[in-house]
């Protein structure tokens, strides 16, 4: 099973996806089990609701509090909830405190049987949700490189025209950014990229920008016009050999869609693997991990 999925245009990672499944289908199952038992499916099924998205909530704010310095200066940002940042713990303790809330004010006889269909529905929905990330794992291609493999060394160019390989950034921690110019994303998060860049390189991280199948003279005047400095990796001209080319190596990383960015650790290994849009917290808590573990 890839790590992303697409509908139509639209870039989709497995992950996330499946979390909003599995609530769903939490929130079903509490109302089935509680239809057949002969209990209020209206009452279990707003509890179960009302636990999941308030769930979703805690998650979410849980990261912001965690991160405030990334989201100080534009604290809109929190209510950005299809980007990324979910501290899991945090919403599971405010769902679990709402639904006994909502179960204490149930008549005491009543609260373990209603108790027992939300745990149903909910026990129901974790299954699903560890099925799918055991499928990820079991299912994935084992020539496409994931979590924990090493990156083989691999050859581009850069916007100067100068030969580079990952084996120059030996003893670093990497980040590697799949992007074009075409990509809007990529496009916006292109100047956090750059920021970051310079504010952990001299902790030892490096961020790339590998440039899919694009011309390496559209690409230097694209990143000119808004002005990054951080490296960006293109295609050699075909008329030159010995460079692999982005497409292969795109392909090779399992890529499904841009952007796609991946964290490796300084002796070479996959940490992680992001898809969609950065924001500056969870690049900035990707680049400690690397760092620091």
């Amino acid at each position: 099973m890839p790590e992303a999925f697409t509908i139509g245009p639209i870039l989709l990672p497995t992950r996330p996806v499946s979390v909003l499944l599995s609530l769903f289908l939490a929130i079903w199952v509490s109302g089935r089990i509680a239809r057949y038992t002969g209990l209020e499916q209206g009452w279990i099924q707003g509890v179960a609701e009302t636990s999941a998205w308030l769930g979703l909530i805690g998650a979410r704010l849980g990261f912001v509090f965690a991160n405030w310095s990334a989201f100080r200066d534009a604290p809109w940002t929190a209510l950005y909830f299809w980007q990324p940042g979910y501290l899991p713990y945090a919403g599971v303790m405010l769902g679990v405190a709402y639904a006994f809330w909502r179960l204490k004010k149930r008549h005491l006889a009543e609260r373990m049987v209603y108790l027992r269909a939300l745990s149903g529905g909910f026990v129901t929905g974790a299954l699903f949700l560890g099925g799918v990330l055991v499928s990820m794992g079991l299912l994935a291609s084992p020539d496409i490189l994931s979590r924990g493999d090493k990156v083989p060394d691999f050859t581009l160019q850069t916007l100067n025209g100068e030969k580079v390989s990952f084996s120059s950034l030996k003893g670093r921690g990497v980040v590697i950014n799949f992007w074009a110019t075409w990509c809007p994303p990529c496009r916006r998060e292109m100047p956090l990229l750059d920021a970051v860049q310079k504010e952990y390189s001299p902790r030892g991280l490096s961020i790339v920008g590998v440039d899919l199948d694009e011309p390496a003279a559209a690409v230097r005047k694209y990143v000119e016009s808004i002005g990054v400095t951080f490296p960006i990796w293109v295609d050699a001209p075909l008329s030159q050999s010995g460079f692999d080319r982005t497409r292969e190596l795109y392909d090779r990383f399992g890529g499904v869609g841009l952007p796609t960015t991946f964290f490796i650790y300084p002796n070479g290994t996959i940490r992680s693997v992001h898809i969609g849009e950065l924001n500056r917290a969870t690049l900035q808590n990707r680049a400690e991990e690397i760092l620091t573990e």
